[in-house]
């Protein structure tokens, strides 16, 4: 049995940096991991291993300027544990986080591979698909309501 809470960003750091960020050494600091205001999440196993994780935090989501908006960063589920509903427990945990905190929306650049997970969870895209300096893959801007 597995349980989503707010953890550590250590206790998920490996797993994200193996998953999104393979080229970074273990001791690389992950980008967000200094934001003093992000909330790291994790589905746990039994034993306390991290089955998935991400992290939000207050973010202006730039196509819906007004809006209270959080983003979503860093999503990472072990490849082990892919299929089996962890990551959409995560994806949930995040948007009742982001709603108990006064969000009107959850936003992400999600990968465009990622993108038809995220639709399953409810998300919506926003415009095309994009790459920039900072997301060399491709991405798909996405977001999703949380009132």
């Amino acid at each position: 049995m597995s349980a989503v809470v707010v953890v550590d960003p250590g206790l998920t750091r490996e797993l994200r940096r193996a998953v999104l960020r393979p080229h970074l050494t273990a001791d690389d600091v992950l980008p967000g991991d200094d934001r003093p205001d992000a909330v790291h999440l994790a589905d746990l196993a039994g034993d306390g291993r991290p089955l998935c994780a991400s992290f939000v935090f207050p973010q202006p989501c730039p196509w819906l300027p007004g809006r209270t908006a959080w983003q979503l960063r860093q999503m990472a589920t072990a490849p082990a544990a892919r299929g089996s509903g962890h990551g959409r427990a995560v994806v949930a945990a995040a948007e009742a986080y982001a709603r108990e905190q006064g969000a009107a929306v959850l936003w992400c650049y999600a990968r465009e591979s990622a993108a038809g997970f995220y639709e399953r969870c409810g998300w919506q895209r926003h415009g095309e698909v994009f790459t920039d300096a900072d997301h060399p893959t491709a991405h798909q801007r996405m977001w999703i309501s949380c009132r």
